[in-house]
């Protein structure tokens, strides 16, 4: 698990990558019925992969941070963010979080390999396996700031990610405005998506009013039904 003070970068986080959460990203939704062995063989292999080829790194900052109109977050630092309408999750908005993540460029140059050769279940069992790992890294970053605002007597609410739940993805440029990016090894393409492909940003709304939520992602303002990232009843639908 992360421990650690505010604008801090983690090393060697030791992520944990689920079998059922790989399954569930490659498709698998009735996860009582074992996949095939020669889908067991596969993912037991593309898991080992993928733990000798992550390489975990992760940063988190905190400041002040109120609503201000329709969908807007003033932070301390002067910068306004227009996060839509599921700015009304975060009612009481006294702080904010926002952190970055990576699992480096390897396992990505491993897929690209592996299509090269010709090999795609592996590649693509590889990626989900990638997904996992980023998935997990946020959870362990998620936890923190939930620890660190219980502290402050406050709920935490939404994570909230550029480019779902109506706020746009161009953001990501102010979030890097503000975070180590470079020192993580993480640059955004001239469509505003991350590099390596396997990072993720995001901010988490806190306040001694703010409405704990079921879940920890905003999928209820979100369009895309069939996504395996989608939670149901505060779970991650696999």
């Amino acid at each position: 698990m992360i421990s650690g003070k505010a604008m801090e970068i983690f090393d060697n986080i030791e992520v944990q990558i689920d079998a059922k959460r790989v399954l569930g990203l490659q498709g698998y939704r009735n996860l009582d019925n074992p996949p095939s062995p020669t889908v067991e063989r596969l993912l037991r292999q593309e898991i080992e992969e993928g733990y000798r080829l992550v390489q975990p790194r992760a940063s988190y900052d905190e400041m002040a941070a109120r609503l201000t109109g329709a969908g807007a977050v003033a932070l301390e630092n002067g910068i306004i963010l227009n996060i839509g309408k599921v700015a009304r999750e975060w009612r009481g908005l006294e702080r904010v979080g926002f952190g970055l993540a990576t699992i480096g460029p390897a396992l990505e140059e491993r897929i690209g390999h592996l299509f090269a050769r010709g090999d795609y279940a592996a590649a693509v069992m590889l990626d989900s396996v990638g997904s996992a790992a980023v998935s997990d890294l946020v959870g362990q970053i998620d936890a923190m700031a939930c620890r660190r605002a219980e502290e402050r007597k406050m709920a935490a609410g939404l994570r909230l990610e550029p480019g779902v739940a109506g706020w746009s993805l161009t953001d990501q440029t102010v979030l890097f405005t503000m975070l180590p990016a470079q020192e993580l090894g993480v640059r955004l393409n001239e469509q505003c998506l991350m590099i390596p492909r396997k990072s993720a940003s995001f901010m988490i709304g806190m306040g001694k009013e703010l409405s704990p939520p079921k879940g920890r992602r905003p999928c209820r303002y979100c369009r895309l039904v069939n996504c395996p990232f989608r939670e149901v009843s505060g779970t991650v639908a696999t």
